[in-house]
């Protein structure tokens, strides 16, 4: 045999050797993956067992919480739908005001121009009534002297 038989030889007996050793190293991982997995089956249950109710639980919020955002989605819109009423109301009020007011001006310019008529006539009645009393008191005067000298 020459040294290259002999080299390919102990090759091929290395890699076997190798590959028995890998061999049972996975065994051994094999063996302790099955000890963790008989370990964790309990944990699992005991998981399953108590998570139910946890989920359960959560669910049941959920649902509550979904149940009261409806319910405060119902009634941000009844606020909504008020507000837009009292807005319209108030709008028109204040429209009706305005025209009130405007009548009202309107009213009040009329009675002023009214008073100021008023005032006036009434100033030159008195003027003519002052003056008619003064000739009525010259007259009288006249009257009583050209009396007296008779």
């Amino acid at each position: 045999m020459g040294w290259a038989e002999a080299l390919t030889a102990v090759s091929t007996a290395t890699i076997a050797l190798s590959l028995l050793g890998a061999c049972v190293a996975v065994v051994f991982l094999l063996r302790d993956v099955r000890k963790l997995l008989a370990e964790l089956k309990p944990l699992t249950k005991k998981i399953d067992e108590e998570g139910k109710p946890a989920i359960e639980s959560v669910r049941k919020m959920i649902a509550d919480a979904s149940t009261v955002m409806e319910t405060v989605k119902t009634e941000v819109d009844g606020l909504v739908d008020t507000s837009q009423g009292i807005r319209k109301r108030a709008e028109r009020a204040a429209a009706s005001i305005d025209d009130r007011l405007h009548d009202i001006e309107t009213l009040v310019d009329v009675v002023q121009e009214e008073v100021e008529e008023t005032a006036l006539d009434l100033t030159a009645a008195l003027r003519t009534t002052r003056r008619g009393g003064k000739l009525f008191k010259r007259m009288r005067r006249a009257l009583l002297k050209r009396g007296r000298r008779r």
